[in-house]
Formats: C-alpha cells, sequence, structure tokens
C-alpha cells in the first residue's frame, strides 16, 4: 500500500469518527485505542446494588476524590473528554445545573477522561478556563473505566445521597435532559 492510499484510508477513518461523535457520544475504545460506532445517547436502566457506587480519583492538584466523601449529597459524575464535541457541548448545561443546586447540596464532579484517550493532563486545565468549569474536576484512569463499564463520553452517573446510583446518562441526551435528570435526583 502506497503512502496516498494510507493517507487516504487514515483522513476518511477521522472524516467517519468526526461524523459519528457529532451525532451521539464519543465512543473512545480503551482497549483497541479507536472509536466504536455511537447511537443518540439516553438514560440506561440501572440495576441497584448491594453496595453504594464508591470509587477515587485524583484532581488536578494530585489530591485524592472520593465519591463515599460526599454521602449525604445527591452527586452527579460526568465523565468527558477534551476532543469530545458532545461533552463540549454539555459542559455549559452542567455550570448552569451546578450554579443553581449547588446551595442545596448538589455536587456535580467532571471527570475527564483525556489520559485514558486524548491528550492528557496538559489540555484540561486550557479547557477548564475556556469554558469556565465551575465545578469539581479531576482525571480517570483506564481502571475506572472497568471498574465503571464506561464505554463512551460523555456519560453522567446519577448518584443519591445514600451513595446508590440512581441513573446513568450515556452518550448526548437531547438539551434539558441533564437539568431534569438533577431535578429529580434533587427529590431522592
Amino acid at each position: 500500500m502506497n503512502k496516498l492510499s494510507r493517507t487516504s484510508r487514515c483522513g476518511l477513518w477521522s472524516a467517519a469518527f468526526l461524523a459519528v461523535a457529532l451525532i451521539g457520544g464519543c465512543h473512545p475504545s480503551v482497549k483497541r485505542g479507536r472509536p466504536a460506532p455511537s447511537d443518540a445517547g439516553g438514560f440506561v436502566a440501572t440495576r441497584a446494588s448491594a453496595e453504594p457506587l464508591d470509587f477515587t480519583v485524583r484532581d488536578l492538584a494530585g489530591k485524592a476524590v472520593r465519591l463515599r466523601d460526599w454521602r449525604g449529597h445527591p452527586v452527579i459524575v460526568d465523565f468527558w473528554a477534551t476532543w469530545c464535541p458532545p461533552c463540549r457541548k454539555e459542559i455549559p448545561e452542567l455550570n448552569e445545573i451546578y450554579r443553581r443546586y449547588q446551595t442545596q447540596g448538589l455536587i456535580v464532579l467532571g471527570v475527564s477522561m483525556d489520559e485514558v484517550q486524548g491528550e492528557g493532563r496538559k489540555v484540561v486545565e486550557p479547557f477548564i478556563e475556556e469554558f469556565k468549569i465551575a465545578y469539581p474536576i479531576a482525571m480517570g484512569d483506564e481502571a475506572l473505566v472497568e471498574k465503571l463499564e464506561l464505554s463512551s463520553v460523555p456519560t453522567a452517573l446519577f448518584v443519591a445521597r445514600d451513595g446508590h446510583m440512581f441513573s446513568r446518562l450515556e452518550g448526548a441526551g437531547p438539551p434539558g435532559e441533564l437539568a431534569r435528570a438533577a431535578a429529580d435526583l434533587l427529590k431522592r
């Protein structure tokens, strides 16, 4: 195969990935390092677990952030990446949700997946500044992807005050879907 055809193939794959990302969610395949097909986002039924959801991530300063430390608060955990167009679209809505409901105890935690697939931590801080993200940000890793069975970004987990997952939104939903889910979460 000559260089031109290899370059053309790469360009076609890049265009296909961008189209999929714009239509639905961004699906990084952690093991293969290439995108998987995407459907439109939406809520996924969740099973109640015997144990509350818990994991530990590191914030940008390297400090441990433990989900269990926020028991008693409703929590939205948003998994995103700087390279994901639907993630970029949802962040202003998450900022608004956080500002509106933080006085009612709501916590929003953004977990960047840029170290799993992307350019890593170095692109996250400028992204936070550009989008004026008001809520805490941490970095995800492959162990977290495996533990939570994450297959795409954006993915949002809605965690009730008792630590059990209330719902899960995979991919980009319609405008207002995050706000409706946040309002439901606050009632629990």
